[in-house]
């Protein structure tokens, strides 16, 4: 057995599982974490507060995929957002539109009045909440 197999062995059978799984759960965590650090665990979909890593995905703005420059648009941090896994999934299968006025369509950049307002009153309910 090569020593990549023998160390890679010894480290599934020390946390229980793949260590590339271990890895890809831990950067998530690390990801959430900052996240919630930085005061960008909303939805980008429903502006709600996302509460967990397990429910947290990572969220392309503008869809890259058929786009005229896939691996820009996949790699540009500004084009990345976090979403509720569930936000994400339904906004995949519909329209990328929401009805305004709405917090959603306030965080993908509507600037209409109700938009404002409604993201407005949001910040305050959360606001009252901590408080």
């Amino acid at each position: 057995m090569c020593k990549y197999k023998k160390a890679t062995k010894v480290k599934k059978s020390q946390l229980g599982m793949n260590p590339s799984t271990a890895s890809n759960r831990l950067n998530k965590q690390l990801l959430y974490t900052f996240a919630k650090r930085l005061d960008m665990h909303w939805c980008y979909h429903c502006g709600g507060e996302i509460y967990g890593v397990e429910d947290m995905s990572i969220e392309h703005k503008i869809p890259w995929l058929h786009s005229e420059d896939p691996v820009s648009l996949y790699f540009d941090i500004e084009n990345i957002a976090f979403s509720h896994k569930s936000c994400n999934y339904s906004a995949a299968r519909k329209s990328n539109k929401q009805e305004c006025p709405s917090v959603g369509s306030y965080k993908r950049g509507c600037r209409c009045e109700g938009c404002k307002k409604a993201q407005s009153d949001y910040r305050k309910g959360l606001r009252a909440k901590k408080s």
